[in-house]
């Protein structure tokens, strides 16, 4: 299978913005976690740092916020996902989730009804926030993962590549 990006959008909005980054972190996840082994599951570069498998958990729970924020409503919560390519199938459909809901978005004063509601924070955010919190985040660690899995001897497969969006 070779996943690659959607084609770009005929106009230029806030939600396709924001849907478009949203597939660009698809892209990139997709193809950070493709063809993982077990041995990669458990690399962890250095002592006290989590391994990927944990790493990629954390990555679920900013997919699942990030949903949840934009009006979406998970299939599984994290207990349920039993395995890595469970919890992987799971982000790419909360991602994909919400980067279709902005796309269906017919005014992007749609954007104003979402808030954020951490629950280490008291109060409520504006959708501002997942911009620079858990989308930022998620490509952080989305980085991590092909890095780690670099030092781990299994470079991510040849011919990804950002710019275009597809496997060359």
């Amino acid at each position: 299978m070779s996943y690659q990006i959607h084609p770009t959008p005929n106009n230029i909005s806030c939600t396709n913005t924001i849907a478009r980054m949203i597939d660009g972190l698809i892209f990139r996840y997709y193809w950070a976690t493709e063809g993982l082994t077990d041995d990669d599951y458990t690399f962890r570069p250095v002592e006290g740092s989590m391994n990927l498998t944990e790493l990629h958990m954390h990555i679920y729970d900013l997919a699942f916020i990030t949903n949840k924020t934009y009006g979406g409503s998970p299939t599984y919560k994290k207990e349920y996902l039993t395995s890595f390519d469970s919890a992987r199938q799971e982000i790419l459909r909360l991602y994909e989730d919400v980067s279709n809901r902005l796309k269906e978005m017919q005014d992007d004063n749609q954007l104003n009804e979402f808030v954020v509601k951490p629950k280490s924070l008291d109060g409520e955010f504006p959708f501002w926030y997942t911009l620079n919190g858990h989308i930022a985040d998620c490509l952080t660690h989305i980085g991590q993962l092909i890095s780690w899995r670099r030092i781990n001897g299994n470079p991510q497969p040849k011919g990804v590549n950002v710019f275009l969006g597809k496997q060359l």
